[in-house]
């Protein structure tokens, strides 16, 4: 089969030139950067029978390329990037990625929470100043207190494993609760009242579907002890970033640990710029050169279990 991705970078490009996956009989075609216009979208996909798409295909695109037969799309949310009603109408198999880079982002997540628990952006700020003494920042250890983990899925018992291992007392809430997960995974699942209302640090690794669309309101928010912290490294759907905003300002809790946002980049005049209590990262937490391998290896492996005949990860 000949497959195309027409909106690639270099950084996944180059994980193909060095570990080729590819097997006899097919063929990648791969152009860096997304298409300038729809014209553009139908050139680079002409003849294309597979799509690995990195960033997602507008609508219409399937429609004007009708040789396209499946398309691999590099992450879980792939129906927020590829027109799914579109697909089904034109008999297009549409697969994802389910799960990939969960160390990545566990990891991630907590170098937000000691980031913002060491108060390591202010200490940063003081020694460039030159203007700093002794004791003008305070930190706060973590080992003992307790971690929240708002979703087990891979991150997030990835994210479990991790705070076991420095020495905190690990509670989870999961959509799926069973005792047979909570003794597998060693933790107890409690419910999300609880956990925000007992948790030191709260991390969240939820997927963002119609369930899980601002989880995290005011409510839940409010729960927050002064000292916690919030880390979200999921999704900005799962959280009321209005209500965010308010109490961080109020110093209702410590501060939060965030690497997701509904603009990005963010406004110049975006309220989380001027949080003192936040520390903030550009939607980076997946991005390591062991991440990107096992995610184009994923989105390569769908398209060949699709020209096998035995199509796996599919949406639709």
């Amino acid at each position: 089969m000949r497959f195309v991705c027409p909106d690639g970078e270099e950084q996944y490009r180059r994980v193909l030139d060095e570990r080729p996956v590819l097997e006899e009989g097919h063929e990648l075609a791969w152009f860096d950067g997304r298409p300038a216009d729809a014209a553009d979208w139908e050139r680079r996909l002409a003849g294309a029978e597979g799509v690995a798409s990195m960033w997602g295909l507008p609508s219409g695109v399937l429609t004007a390329s009708p040789s396209i037969r499946v398309v691999s799309f590099a992450g879980s949310g792939a129906g927020s990037y590829v027109d799914l009603a579109e697909a089904r109408r034109l008999g297009v198999t549409v697969c994802n990625v389910p799960s990939y880079g969960a160390n990545a982002v566990a990891e991630h997540a907590f170098a937000l929470a000691f980031a913002v628990a060491r108060s390591i952006p202010q200490g940063d700020r003081l020694v460039r100043s030159r203007d700093w003494r002794p004791g003008q920042t305070a930190g706060l250890e973590l080992r003992g207190r307790r971690l929240g983990v708002v979703g087990a899925g891979p991150v997030g018992m990835r994210a479990i494993e991790l705070g076991r291992a420095l020495g905190l007392d690990v509670v989870a809430w999961t959509r799926s609760p069973s005792a047979e997960r909570s003794a597998a995974l060693g933790v107890p699942f409690v419910g999300l009242e609880e956990l925000f209302a007992t948790a030191d640090v709260v991390t969240l690794h939820l997927a963002h579907v119609p369930g899980t669309e601002g989880i995290v309101d005011r409510r839940l928010l409010a729960l927050l002890r002064p000292h916690a912290i919030l880390v979200n490294t999921a999704r900005s759907q799962l959280v009321d970033e209005a209500a965010l905003v308010e109490l961080l300002a109020a110093g209702a809790f410590r501060g939060a640990g965030i690497d997701a946002f509904a603009q990005e980049p963010l406004p110049a005049a975006h309220p989380l710029l001027a949080a003192e209590r936040v520390v903030l990262t550009p939607h980076v937490a997946f991005n390591t050169p062991e991440a990107a391998t096992e995610l184009i290896q994923a989105v390569v492996a769908n398209l060949l279990a699709f020209a096998a005949g035995a199509p796996q990860n599919t949406v639709c």
